[in-house]
């Protein structure tokens, strides 16, 4: 289905307020839209039998004038079907017009109304993202705002119920509204949640007679149905349990980490002792080999000496050494 603009929603809805009408011509057309005049002919309703709703003193159109503050002094005669196109958000009181207007019934009469769903997924996107200016919550004018549940309160607080309800939907709406937002999957899915988040407008048929007390009405209201702060409790406290669990998860991880690294650094620390007794160690037997090689050094020095000493005295005793030496005596003599 195509995006619809608002003179095609409002075709739309006059046919299906038509369709209930099933070929009676007993009807009156009480309207908001000041340009309904432009498909009167193409839905063979005689102008004489369209009013529209006093909304501002400059409306400017050719049809018939009504004031909701001065409807009971109205002569509008007896109708079968008095058609309400898109008038009780309009109104000041919603629920004194359709009394007032209820009069101009005939016996078993029965109304036509169309009422915008105020609670559609434009609207409540628009307002989530606090797009107050957004052309399709449609605000100028309006006094009164409605979803099915207040649609059906008001029914029952003025004695009257449903025996035909149609809603126009728009099943491309959500791609249509969302195009211009950036908003979370989850708030996207727990709007679209609620079975009338595509339904533009409803038309609905009502007769004299309430089949729930209005009593009974507002306690049922009082029950949650398909509310988005409900949907975004549920997916908000499935989020913080996977935030959780992840958590937990980094927790235990971060503990078996720190128990690693614990032993690491208790490993590093022992080998460090160990290398550092190593290295000491090596010190020590290093001081004592030089100190070693140093005694044998000293203890070979004194030794040799001791051999030279030894062998220069053997020498000395020597037979050959003697005579040398007495030879040595006569020569000295024998150059003097």
């Amino acid at each position: 289905m195509m995006h619809l603009n608002k003179p095609d929603l409002q075709k739309q809805t006059l046919r299906c307020e038509f369709e209930l009408l099933a070929n009676n011509d007993n009807a009156l057309l009480i309207t908001s839209n000041p340009n309904i005049s432009n498909n009167l002919s193409e839905l063979n309703l005689s102008q004489d039998t369209v009013l529209l709703l006093k909304r501002t003193s400059d409306s400017a159109s050719n049809l018939q004038i009504l004031d909701e503050n001065n409807i009971e002094s109205s002569d509008l005669g007896t109708f079968q079907f008095i058609i309400l196109d898109d008038v009780l958000e309009y109104t000041v009181n919603p629920k004194l017009f359709l009394t007032q207007i209820s009069k101009f019934l005939e016996k078993d009469g029965n109304i036509i109304c169309s009422v915008s769903n105020f609670t559609n997924i434009a609207n409540r996107i628009a307002i989530f993202d606090g797009d107050f200016n957004n052309s399709s919550l449609d605000l100028e004018g309006k006094l009164n705002y409605f979803s099915l549940d207040n649609i059906l309160l008001l029914l029952s607080e003025t004695n009257f119920s449903i025996t035909h309800l149609t809603r126009i939907t728009n099943d491309d709406d959500s791609n249509q509204t969302t195009k211009n937002y950036v908003i979370p999957t989850e708030t996207f899915d727990s709007i679209t949640n609620d079975f009338e988040s595509s339904t533009l407008r409803f038309v609905f048929s009502i007769k004299s007679g309430s089949v729930i007390e209005s009593s009974m009405r507002k306690w049922l209201l009082e029950f949650p149905k398909y509310k988005v702060t409900d949907k975004m409790i549920s997916i908000l406290a499935d989020i913080r349990k996977k935030h959780e669990k992840t958590i937990n998860y980094h927790i235990q991880t971060n503990r078996e980490q720190y128990f690693v690294i614990k032993k690491l650094k208790q490993g590093i620390s022992e080998t460090t002792d160990h290398y550092e007794e190593y290295i000491e160690q090596i010190i020590k037997d290093k001081d004592a080999y030089a100190e070693q090689i140093i005694k044998d050094k000293d203890a070979y020095s004194e030794q040799i000496i001791k051999d030279k000493d030894a062998q220069l005295e053997e020498l000395q005793n020597s037979t050959a050494f003697k005579f040398l030496k007495i030879f040595d005596k006569i020569t000295n003599k024998n150059n003097s």
